[in-house]
């Protein structure tokens, strides 16, 4: 079946698939910052007003509580014995000029040569465009462990930025 015609100019859709892009990068360059624990790139991602919502963690506001976050305990004791946040391909949702994403994160941690699953999550993305572009407002993870709020999360997939 054929799609339907557009009603969009080319301009306009180019912007979106801009901005598509633009986020796509964003969200998939978080695994390789946060493994490297690449301070400078983790606060181009995120607003200096952001909020993080780590399932199971705890909730890191602005790039302070970031820092808390990736130089704490638990995240340098991950980077000292191996490990990979991998993310599967995000729904975005684009309206305006903020947009919201939804995908399963996975995090590795090396064990004996091996590399076992220790989180799988639910992951919301807020994001806005802000002078700079787009940047992360708040990212909202929770643990699939007999969670109902990380299925309720997934479940937004299609759900954009203002229904928040």
């Amino acid at each position: 079946m054929p799609r339907p015609k557009s009603t969009k100019s080319i301009e306009e859709r180019l912007d979106y698939i801009d901005d598509y892009i633009e986020i796509l990068q964003l969200i998939n360059c978080y695994g390789p910052a946060a493994d490297s624990t690449h301070w400078e790139l983790i606060k181009e991602i995120w607003a200096e007003d952001c909020i993080y919502e780590v399932g199971g963690l705890g909730i890191y506001n602005g790039h302070k509580g970031l820092e808390d976050a990736f130089f704490g305990e638990f995240h340098q004791g991950l980077m000292k014995s191996g490990s990979g946040h991998v993310s599967s391909m995000p729904h975005i949702v684009i309206e305006g000029d903020r947009a919201s994403a939804t995908h399963h994160a996975t995090t590795y941690k090396q064990v004996d040569g091996k590399f076992p699953v220790i989180r799988l999550l639910a992951s919301r993305w807020e994001l806005e465009r802000r002078m700079k572009g787009w940047v992360v407002i708040r990212r909202t993870n929770e643990l699939l462990q007999e969670n109902s709020r990380a299925r309720e999360l997934l479940a937004r997939v299609k759900e954009g930025p203002t229904a928040a």
